[in-house]
């Protein structure tokens, strides 16, 4: 089965009305598959985005049902590195970006997102992104 973490960019993509079908699909199966990995710091930046209580406690239901992907003490010396290397080689991204990269890297999953900052990324790295 495939691993597969969902960027908060496309989960607020997928939650969008007017929202790309395909991706919405895509969300959609992943979640029924069982396959989502989720990592706190997405969590903790859908649940902030939430416009009101009763959105929060609806979104913190349906996150809590995902496969938690926690990290490591060691992991923040290891993303420190990585991001290290990728500023070397030019590519600057947010470090919330590099730690979800480096997560998807490390875990063997693949990441669905609508973030060009992953796209430079994996350009440079092993890490794997999901085509919608």
């Amino acid at each position: 089965m495939t691993r597969v973490i969902i960027d908060t960019s496309a989960w607020i993509e997928s939650f969008h009305p007017k929202g790309d079908i395909k991706l919405k699909e895509r969300v959609k199966q992943l979640i029924t598959e069982g396959s989502t990995l989720l990592p706190g710091i997405i969590k903790a930046e859908i649940l902030r985005g939430a416009k009101s209580k009763k959105e929060y406690e609806s979104l913190d239901e349906l996150l809590d049902g995902l496969t938690y992907l926690p990290v490591e003490e060691n992991f923040w010396g290891r993303l420190a590195k990585f991001s290290f290397d990728l500023l070397r080689e030019g590519i600057v991204v947010p470090l919330v970006d590099a730690y979800i990269a480096l997560l998807a890297i490390e875990s063997n999953a693949s990441l669905l997102h609508r973030d060009q900052h992953f796209d430079l990324v994996a350009r440079k790295t092993g890490l794997n992104v999901l085509k919608v």
